[in-house]
């Protein structure tokens, strides 16, 4: 079962489209070399994107990691003293600069928050690189996302939750394919997203 492990078209899919493409990529490029994982927290993005970066020999990174990294301090720490407002700045000048120095094939785990910005899509669109939303239920999500050693800024009661879960949704809908992650190991849903986008191994890297 794929479990989150995070640290401190146009058409909505169901089960039964699950990694189906929009007209976008279609065709996938096997020139390609970025995929980036979206969705609510709890969704696995970053479990997922590390079985899928070892299956593809490709390098593995979390924009919310390579925030941490370059401000030094925590996501908490930065909601905490800055607000929303100035981490999603942040989110947004990192992952563009991220992209531009783009130079080894790699898959990219993107915050709950962050695909949910126009700005932050249309970087990924520009770029002709592939968002895959890891689709599950509300409630699913939220009792994935509880665990105890692990803190989220925007985690709160499971009404409040759902809520944003929900709000959420159409931006999520808005990625070139949909995998629907419930009843599924991680194995079965990175295999899934190699399929529908007709990704092909590296050689590796070397970061």
């Amino acid at each position: 079962m794929v479990k989150s492990t995070s640290r401190n078209a146009k058409i909505s899919l169901d089960s039964q489209q699950s990694g189906k493409l929009r007209g976008s990529v279609e065709t996938a490029d096997i020139g390609m070399t970025c995929v980036a994982l979206v969705g609510f927290m709890g969704a696995g993005k970053t479990t997922v994107g590390r079985e899928l970066a070892t299956r593809l020999r490709w390098r593995f990174d979390d924009l919310d990691d390579l925030i941490q990294a370059v401000e030094g301090n925590t996501i908490q720490h930065i909601f905490e003293t800055r607000g929303e407002p100035a981490f999603r700045e942040m989110e947004r000048r990192i992952l563009s600069a991220t992209l531009a120095n783009h130079t080894s094939p790699r898959v990219l785990a993107l915050g709950g928050g962050a695909f949910v910005d126009p700005e932050n899509q249309a970087i990924l669109e520009s770029r002709k690189i592939p968002a895959v939303f890891l689709e599950a239920s509300a409630e699913e999500l939220f009792e994935r996302s509880g665990q105890p050693n692990v803190v989220r800024p925007l985690r709160m009661d499971r009404d409040q939750f759902c809520q944003l879960y929900e709000q959420r949704r159409p931006a999520y809908s808005n990625a070139a394919i949909c995998v629907q992650t419930s009843g599924k190991d991680v194995g079965m849903v990175a295999e899934e997203i190699i399929t529908a986008l007709k990704l092909v191994p590296g050689r590796g890297v070397s970061e």
